[in-house]
């Protein structure tokens, strides 16, 4: 039974193993090596998962996470790709191959969504390449392109 549950912290590595899937890579000869996720710019998405701002929901399938969805907040001082202002959290998702185009991110995002609106936070932002097929998906949820920079697009949704 695939179920979808707010992450919790003994799956926070998990995150390590999404982070990299999150990453567009148009080709996929052009993929980079895993352990570009331990780079400064990727590894403040997941380092010390856990502080203020930070809400996953995992999908499960048979007991076996498959994807993820989650926000962080960044401080002015380490400014991320979506980086929007220091009270607007910055929303990031993957799911294993297998798993995508059958409704699951959507299902993540709603709940994440919702969490998020519960906490008080009045919007979310994400960074995206515009030639990923997810923008169409984040379209669909009500963002909407607030900059551009060569092919990545920041995107903010209020909630």
């Amino acid at each position: 039974m695939i179920e979808i549950h707010e992450m919790k912290s003994v799956e926070y590595e998990f995150l390590r193993e999404m982070l990299y899937e999150a990453i567009y890579f148009p080709f996929e000869n052009e993929k980079l090596p895993k352990s570009i996720v331990d780079e400064p710019a990727l590894a403040k998405y997941i380092r010390d998962f856990g502080r203020r701002g930070d809400f996953a929901f995992v999908l499960v399938d048979e007991n076996e996470l498959v994807g993820a969805a989650w926000s962080r907040l960044f401080a002015e001082s380490e400014k991320s790709y979506g980086f929007i202002d220091a009270e607007t959290p910055e929303f990031s998702i993957a799911v294993r191959e297998g798993y995508r185009n059958r409704g699951f991110g959507s299902g993540m995002m709603r709940e994440l969504f919702g969490k998020l609106q519960a906490e008080g936070f009045e919007k979310i932002s994400l960074s995206v390449d515009k030639l990923n097929p997810a923008v169409n998906l984040y379209l669909r949820f009500g963002f909407e392109v607030v900059a551009e920079e060569g092919t990545a697009l920041t995107m903010l949704k209020k909630l």
